[in-house]
């Protein structure tokens, strides 16, 4: 008795469009296709006048298929846009500080990382620092506030050998990124050069340090 083939299995030598058979792409493949569209759309009209039907309209998909993969909606669908931008800009800072020096130079080199990160995907501070605030949704802001912690957490993690009390490193991380994304800012606005922001921004954190290379 001969072994009959599978019935969806092709015939020999016929292409698998020719079967008719629908391929269906890995979940997870999936899954990042959607955040990839939708971090395009949510940059190019911003957070507020994005709805899920331009984001299936641009992947061709229906909005039945969005709801599956972020049963939370649009809020669920741009908080997973913003923690990919993050895990970006945390490598990018991580790799900035690994540098083998002092305090003072690592964290000149993690702000390098900073500016340089924004000057070159503008639409990631927009994304991660203002839409946020005017998306109204809570679920959304909690994420933008991980973020603040992340940064001012990498921050810190290259202070903390200068021996700053605890206190005084949470305090000295923070008001480092705050000063640093008000500069930001100034870059998006053309009112500061990238380049004239990191140099304020480091020459403000050698009070820190008494100016000494630590």
């Amino acid at each position: 008795m001969t072994d009959e083939p599978a019935l969806d299995t092709p015939e020999p030598n016929v292409p698998p469009r020719a079967t008719g058979k629908r391929i269906r792409k890995n979940p997870d493949a999936r899954r990042a296709e959607i955040v990839t569209a939708a971090r395009t759309v949510f940059a190019d009209r911003g957070y507020a006048s994005v709805a899920l039907a331009d984001i299936a309209a641009d992947l061709g998909v229906s909005k039945a298929l969005l709801y599956h993969y972020f049963p939370g909606g649009r809020p669920q669908l741009f908080v997973s846009v913003m923690e990919g931008l993050r895990a970006e800009l945390q490598q990018r800072l991580r790799q900035a500080a690994r540098v083998p020096f002092s305090v003072q130079p690592r964290l000149n080199h993690l702000l390098g990382g900073l500016f340089a990160f924004f000057d070159e995907t503008p639409s990631a501070f927009r994304l991660l620092f203002r839409d946020p605030w005017a998306s109204g949704d809570e679920l959304v802001e909690a994420s933008a506030l991980a973020t603040r912690a992340q940064i001012a957490a990498e921050l810190a993690a290259v202070m903390a050998p200068s021996g700053l009390p605890a206190e005084d490193l949470v305090a000295a991380s923070a008001g480092t990124l705050g000063y640093a994304l008000a500069n930001v800012e100034l870059c998006m606005s053309g009112q500061l050069t990238p380049e004239r922001a990191w140099r304020m921004t480091c020459d403000q954190t050698t009070n820190l340090f008494g100016g000494e290379d630590q």
